[in-house]
């Protein structure tokens, strides 16, 4: 029987996803798959306002499974990349805010599958790394792309050339980590502010994510651009209609997500 290393519950409009590959939870080809596969279901989930990814044990993720990298050659190391970085691809752009709950070790892969996460809460005992040069080899699914775009171009060329890792204050401090909790509360926080994520309009919530993602990738003018034509949209839903009418009305909105 096929063992499922990643799990999903739904609690309300909320999808826990939880890695669960003891000891470390590595990055390994089955797991990329099975994120990709629950990703690609989640989809179809129109109800669905948040997702939260976190991991059970010491690892968030402790990177991939290195005893499988003297198997890779040019040809196979890059189509493992592209793999990660695929599943990767499917979470950033969800349509919903995926908030990584963060209780240990990020290193590698898992530092950069929690850099494709929207927000980032961590335990203060986190560590975070891309030890990928310590090998010889480099980040290869986003580390050296996806980090200096988080935090400042020496800080990211100071960890992924170093390969040392920092602390959650540290990782907070530079920008890589949004908020630091006590060691246990990460999971519990996550649901604190997706549930106030979920109070709010559901269609403005997927379209300043999409704004967001997007417009970091143009010029500074065609994004606001861009902006300007989502918010026009927005004022053809439903939900544009009740949250105006319920603030002028000084009452709750019941937002229905059209």
């Amino acid at each position: 029987m096929t063992e499922n290393y990643v799990t999903c519950t739904m609690e309300e409009k909320i999808a826990v996803i939880t890695l669960d590959k003891p000891p470390v939870n590595a990055l390994n080809p089955v797991v990329t798959q099975e994120l990709s596969s629950l990703f690609d279901d989640l989809k179809e989930n129109h109800n669905l306002g948040a997702v939260i990814l976190t991991a059970r044990g010491k690892a968030f993720v402790a990177g991939a499974e290195i005893k499988s990298f003297p198997e890779l050659n040019r040809q196979t190391g890059e189509a493992f990349a592209l793999a990660v970085t695929s599943m990767q691809q499917k979470i950033e752009e969800f349509d919903c805010p995926v908030i990584a709950a963060i209780n240990g070790y990020t290193f590698g892969g898992g530092c950069e599958l929690a850099m494709v996460c929207d927000i980032r809460i961590a335990s203060s005992k986190a560590l975070f790394g891309l030890p990928e040069v310590s090998l010889g080899i480099m980040p290869g699914a986003g580390g050296t792309q996806r980090l200096p775009r988080l935090i400042s171009t020496g800080k990211a060329k100071m960890m992924v050339f170093s390969g040392e890792p920092i602390d959650a204050k540290e990782a907070e401090r530079i920008g890589l980590v949004d908020k630091i909790v006590e060691p246990g509360q990460e999971l519990i926080e996550s649901k604190i502010l997706a549930q106030k994520i979920l109070k709010n309009g559901p269609v403005a919530v997927r379209f300043a994510k999409k704004a967001m993602n997007r417009g970091l990738q143009m010029p500074l003018f065609d994004a606001l651009m861009m902006e300007a034509t989502f918010f026009g949209e927005l004022f053809e839903t439903e939900d544009s209609t009740e949250g105006v009418n319920a603030f002028l009305e000084k009452r709750k909105p019941e937002f229905k997500g059209k």
